[in-house]
Formats: structure tokens, sequence, C-alpha cells
């Protein structure tokens, strides 16, 4: 541990650290999701297509209440937003836990739980606000947070038969209320004082860095800054469309292609494991390497993923959850610093940004859905996924070039 890790203030990493266990437990709802849809469709009599649309409302409410949660980020301040936050997934749990009847399924998890949208930039903008020599690493410290959880749960719940999706769902309720309530109140640093004046001089640092970018901005016009929110919003709903197609239909597309339990179970503890592995690795060069590089490459490697999926070779299940797994947590928080690097990233932005990843997210598990019912299989769904990260690599390289053009014009200009 070198000194640069002392470089932030210690509240930083004690708030990191809370994030860190919050996103931990949060995690058991995402493996519930992906891993029991089978025994739950048979426990509570209802098809597939009912708990799909169960997931997809939940995402689309979590959407609509992205860009009202950075509003009340901005007003009132992340704190008291994450408690809110915490306190409806505590009562959507809890609605599942307390009533076993479809109904009471879709309203505790489809709708009560999908309000913990209005906490999700909560973490982002606290993390923009804690830190400014360890962003990239801090975002992937926190990203690896449900990746342990998934990783820790599959062979729990995978080795022990008896535990069932009502009992992951009573953890998560319990562990809501015993911990993750208590972490919030006494883990993360409310607006204060010393907070405020500390935002007030970030503030004025990006102004400074805002204004020394914005000739390079003007002098591209709509070229230089228009195209980052497009591409960064594009990039943001093809990851979301990703994680639709792998979160709601990866067990079903391995199931379908007759790939056996065991393999099942075990490309899922390597998508966990990879996650964490490639949140870290993607961490540590977001903060030394150009960005765009960075999201280049990212998309590059989802593309090969999702050819491994599309091919339906015997090792396909765990080459893509390696080559799926390493890319899955940065590719957020990756565009989320390409635009806080260029527009102060205030928390409607990060909100708006974030609306785009819930839409492809609520598009990639219904279209699941639909392309089986007429072709009975998920080769269209795949073919999709391959398409929109081509376009998004090309969007992402076409950026930088323009980008690094921008540069050497300016640079010539100054020098000459």
């Amino acid at each position: 541990m070198g000194m640069t890790w002392f470089k932030e203030p210690k509240y930083a990493w004690i708030g990191l650290g809370s994030l860190w266990i919050i996103g931990f437990i949060g995690a058991l709802t995402r493996f519930i999701m992906a891993y029991f849809q089978v025994q739950i469709s048979e426990d509570l009599g209802i098809s597939r297509g009912f708990i799909s649309m169960a997931w997809s409302t939940n995402l689309l409410i979590a959407a609509l209440c992205a860009p009202l949660g950075g509003w009340l980020v901005d007003r009132y301040g992340p704190k008291k937003v994450m408690l809110v936050s915490a306190v409806i997934g505590i009562l959507g749990t809890g609605t599942v836990v307390l009533g076993h009847h479809s109904i009471v399924f879709f309203i505790g998890y489809g709708v009560i739980s999908g309000f913990v949208g209005i906490g999700t930039t909560t973490t982002y903008m606290l993390v923009f606000e804690w830190f400014k020599h360890h962003r990239a690493k801090a975002t992937a410290l926190l990203a690896s947070a449900s990746s342990v959880g998934l990783a820790v749960s599959t062979p729990i719940f995978v080795s022990s038969s008896w535990l069932t999706w009502k009992d992951a769902f009573l953890t998560s309720f319990i562990l809501g209320i015993i911990v993750t309530l208590p972490v919030i109140w006494f883990g993360i640093k409310g607006p204060g004082p010393k907070g405020n004046k500390a935002k007030k001089v970030q503030e004025n640092e990006l102004i400074k860095v805002e204004d020394q970018e914005r000739p390079k901005l003007v002098s591209k016009g709509i070229a230089a800054h228009l195209p980052i929110f497009i591409v960064v919003a594009f990039a943001l709903f093809t990851c979301g469309f990703n994680m639709g197609t792998v979160e709601m239909n990866l067990v079903a597309i391995h199931q379908l292609a007759s790939v056996s339990p065991s393999m099942i179970a075990l490309s899922m503890s390597v998508l966990g494991v990879m996650e964490i592995t490639g949140s870290l690795i993607f961490g540590y060069f977001l903060d030394r390497v150009n960005k765009l590089v960075m999201m280049i490459i990212l998309y590059a490697i989802r593309i090969m993923g999702f050819a491994f999926l599309f091919m339906h070779v015997g090792w396909s299940p765990v080459l893509f959850a390696m080559a799926f797994g390493i890319t899955y947590l940065s590719a957020i928080p990756g565009g989320l610093l390409i635009v806080n690097e260029f527009a102060k990233g205030k928390g409607k932005q990060t909100g708006f940004l974030l609306l785009f990843h819930q839409g492809g997210g609520i598009l990639g598990a219904l279209i699941g859905g639909v392309s089986f019912d007429y072709f009975n299989n998920y080769q269209v769904l795949i073919g999709v996924d391959v398409f929109i990260c081509l376009l998004v690599t090309l969007a992402y390289f076409f950026l930088f070039t323009t980008r690094k053009r921008s540069f050497r014009l300016q640079h010539i200009k100054a020098s000459a």
C-alpha cells in the first residue's frame, strides 16, 4: 500500500467500504432472479413470461426513478436518498417473503423494489465527489461487491439443495434491516460544512478544467461535444441490453443448448470471479490509460464473448463467462467517467444516462422472450448483442480519433 493510496481523504475510504457492503447485500436479489427462475415459476405456478414481466417492470420503474433520484441527490444529499432507497428495498423483499403468491411476488419485486431506482445515481455521485486521484479504482472496487456476492452465493445455494429462492429473499430482507440501514446511517458522510467546502473546491477545480477544455469543444462544435453524450448514452443502452440478455436469459440459453447443470453452475461462478478480476483490471487502467481506448477494448471483448455464446461449442458457457465477466462491471463507470471529464457530472446527468442503461435492460429481457416465442431459440437475441456491441466499439473509436485530431490541431496552433 503506497503513499498514493492516502492521497484521498480518510472518510472517502470508509464511505467506499460502506457502499461495498451495501452492494454485496444487494447482489442477492440479482442472484435469485438469475439462478432460480425455473424454481420460482414452478413454486408460484407462473410462466417465465410472467417473471420476465416482473423483471421488466422492476427495471422500467427503476429507470424512470433514476433521473428523479439524481434530482433528489442534488437537492437533499445522497445520504437521505440512500436511506429512503434502502427502506423501499426492504419493503420490496419483505413483501415477497411474507406472501408466496404470484401477484404478491409481482407487487413486491416488480413494483415496490423498482422504486429502489431513486438510489442508483448516489453511489457514482459519492465516489466522484470523494475521490480525485483514484476514481476509476474506487468505482471498480465498488462494482466488485455485487460480483463477490454472486461468486459467494452461487456455490452456497448450488451445493445446499435445501436452500431455496425464498431463503435468499428472506436473507436479503434480514440483512437489509440489520446491516444496510446502520451502514448507511453511520458509514456514509452526510452533507455538512466541511463536505460543502470540499465540494466547492472540487467544483472550482472542475470549472477550471472545463474552461481549459472549452476551446477544444468549441473548436470542434457538435462533432466534439454532443457525440460524447450520444455515444455514452448508446453505450450504456447497449450495456443494459447485454445485461438484460444475460441476467434474464442466460440460464435458459444454456438449458436450451443442453448444457449440464454443473457446467451452468461453474460458468456462473466463473462469471462472478471474472467480474471481480475485470473490474480491478479496468479500474487500474482507466486511471492511467485513455478512457476511450479502454472502452473500445471492453466492447471488442464483449463481441468475442457473445460470438462464443452464439456458437454453442462445448466450452461456450465458460468462454462467454470469462469474456463477458471481465467487462461486466466497467462499462457504466467507464462511460460516466468519460462524461464526467467533459461536463460536470451532476446527479441529473448521471440519472438520465442511467435511464438509457435501464431501458436497454428492459429491451434485452423482453426481446429474449419474444424471439424465443417466434424462433424457438435465442440466436436472434445473441446476434443483436453482437451487432450493437460492434456499433458501440466503432462509435468509441470515432470519438477517440476525432478528439485525438482535435488535440493535435490545438497543439499545432498553440506552438505556432
